[in-house]
């Protein structure tokens, strides 16, 4: 789930990783990560990415706590459900980073 992305500008003999501390970034920042990594059009997208996510996990917690309604679930639940919705931001940034430099010409994997 974690995978570690690796480009190389073919012009510059410049090279990107998105590694692990990419992914902590992604996470915590969302769409002002992608727009640092110089992708305002992209950033914009993920906005609206991260604002779905934050309405999910608002949902998603509001129907564990009413549909199972136990205290300790609903704790499990409240801690759970945004670091769940933290590390799909995070995915969801790295995604739109990898695909903003596949399209910028860098290449992947050398």
């Amino acid at each position: 789930m974690l995978t570690t992305y690796r480009f190389d500008h073919p012009e510059t003999d410049a090279s990107k990783t998105l590694d692990f501390r990419a992914y902590v970034y992604a996470s915590l920042f969302g769409p002002v990560y992608v727009l640092v990594n110089g992708f305002p059009l992209l950033a914009l997208l993920m906005v609206l990415i991260s604002a779905a996510i934050f309405i999910a996990a608002f949902i998603g917690f509001g129907f564990v706590d009413w549909f199972l309604g136990s205290e300790i679930i609903t704790i499990f639940a409240l801690i759970g459900v945004p670091i769940a919705a933290l590390a799909a931001q995070g995915v969801a940034a790295i995604e739109l980073v990898r695909m903003g430099y596949l399209r910028s010409g860098w290449r992947e994997g050398y």
